[in-house]
C-alpha cells in the first residue's frame, strides 16, 4: 500500500511538472484553428506568435478569434493606458479583455487595442535604435573602363516623445576616366511627439550636385508633422516647414529664399494573406521646397523601391529615384532620373 501511495504521488508530481513545461498561450483563429506557443507582440494589425513548429508567424489581428496567454501580457491602448490581460476574444466590432479568464470583461474597438507586449521606447523604458545602409558598387575593365559608386544610409534614435533622424547619399560615377555623376547629400531632423501622431521638430539639409551646376544647398527650418502608422509592418508620416534655403551655385548667381517644404515617408510589408513572412516592401519617400519668392521654382525629389530582406540582416532593393528642379541652371537638366540595385544591411 505504502509502495502504491508512494508511485501515485511521483506520478502526479510528474504530471504536474509536465503541465508547467508544456503550459503555452493559445490562439484560436476564425476559422477554428487552434495553435499553441508564446505571444510576442502585437503591433497594428499584426500579430507576432512563436511555435515549436514553424518558429514566430505573423497573423492578422482581425483573424483572432480569441487569445489566450499563460503569463500576464501587456497591453498598450491608444489613448496612452497601460494594462495587463490574459483573455482576448475579437469580433467584427470589438475586443475584449480579461485580466483573468473569470474576471470582469473590458471592451475596447479593436483599433484602441493598439500593442501587446510593446516595445519598451513605447512605455517611455530606454530607447531604439535602427538604421540601415546600402551600397551599389560597379567596377568594369576591357573595351569600356567604368567605375560606380553609390551609398546611402538611415539612422534612427527613438524615445517615446522624441525621435532623430540621419539620413546620406552619395553617387561618384566614371566612365573612361571622366567624372559622369558626382553628387551627395545630407540630412538631419528632430521630431518631438506631443500625441502618439503630431510632432513638432527642426529640419537641417545640405547637398551638392556638380553637374547640376550645384556647388552647396543648405536648409533648414522648423515643421509640424502627423505620425499615421509606426510599426515594423506599416509606417506613414506627412510633415510640413517652413525652410530658409541658401544655394550656392558655380556659374549662376547664388540665391537666398523662403520655402515651403514638405515630406511623406512611406513603406509597408507586402504579405501573405494569414502566416506572414515578410519578404517584401515596398517604399516611398517624397521630399520638396516650394520657393515662397519665386513660386514657378520648385524642387521635388521621390525614390520609390522594392526592398527584399534576405538573411542575417542584409537586404536587396531596387529602386528609382526622380528628381525635378524648375530652377535648375540653364545647361543643367530639369529632370533627373536613376535606376539603382542594392545591397546593403539593416538592424
Amino acid at each position: 500500500m505504502t509502495n502504491r501511495i508512494l508511485c501515485l504521488a511521483l506520478y502526479t508530481l510528474a504530471a504536474l511538472l509536465l503541465a508547467h513545461n508544456t503550459a503555452a498561450d493559445e490562439l484560436l483563429l476564425r476559422d477554428g484553428s487552434r495553435i499553441l506557443g508564446t505571444v510576442k507582440k502585437k503591433e497594428g494589425n499584426t500579430l507576432d506568435f512563436k511555435t515549436s513548429f514553424a518558429g514566430t508567424v505573423k497573423v492578422n489581428w482581425d483573424q483572432v478569434s480569441e487569445l489566450r496567454t499563460d503569463q500576464p501580457a501587456q497591453v498598450l491602448l491608444s489613448n496612452e493606458a497601460v494594462i495587463s490581460a490574459r483573455v482576448f476574444t475579437n469580433t467584427a466590432d470589438s475586443t475584449t479583455v480579461q485580466s483573468e479568464p473569470d474576471a470582469p470583461a473590458r471592451s475596447f474597438r479593436p483599433a484602441e487595442v493598439a500593442f501587446i507586449n510593446p516595445e519598451p521606447w513605447r512605455l517611455g523604458q530606454g530607447s531604439k535604435f535602427s538604421g540601415r545602409v546600402n551600397f551599389a558598387l560597379e567596377s568594369q575593365r576591357g573595351n569600356t573602363d567604368e567605375d560606380e559608386i553609390d551609398v546611402d544610409g538611415h539612422l534612427l534614435w527613438r524615445r517615446k516623445h522624441d525621435r532623430f533622424t540621419l539620413a546620406g547619399e552619395l553617387e561618384h560615377d566614371k566612365n573612361d576616366g571622366r567624372t559622369t555623376a558626382d553628387n551627395w547629400e545630407l540630412s538631419g531632423k528632430y521630431d518631438h511627439f506631443v500625441t502618439r501622431k503630431w510632432f513638432y521638430g527642426g529640419y537641417l539639409f545640405a547637398e551638392a550636385d556638380d553637374f547640376a551646376d550645384l556647388t552647396l544647398r543648405l536648409g533648414a527650418g522648423p515643421g509640424v508633422g502627423h505620425q499615421f502608422f509606426e510599426s515594423e509592418e506599416l509606417n506613414l508620416s506627412t510633415e510640413l516647414g517652413l525652410i530658409r534655403v541658401y544655394e550656392d551655385f558655380q556659374t549662376q548667381e547664388n540665391d537666398k529664399y523662403w520655402a515651403a517644404g514638405w515630406m511623406i515617408n512611406f513603406d509597408k510589408y507586402i504579405l501573405p494573406d494569414l502566416f506572414k513572412s515578410y519578404h517584401l516592401q515596398l517604399y516611398h519617400r517624397n521630399n520638396g521646397l516650394w520657393n515662397l519668392y519665386s513660386t514657378s521654382d520648385v524642387i521635388w525629389n521621390t525614390w520609390t523601391g522594392l526592398r527584399f530582406p534576405l538573411i542575417l540582416g542584409l537586404v536587396a532593393s531596387t529602386e528609382v529615384k526622380f528628381e525635378y528642379d524648375s530652377g535648375a541652371a540653364p545647361d543643367a537638366d530639369e529632370v533627373d532620373t536613376t535606376y539603382t540595385l542594392k545591397l546593403g544591411y539593416q538592424w
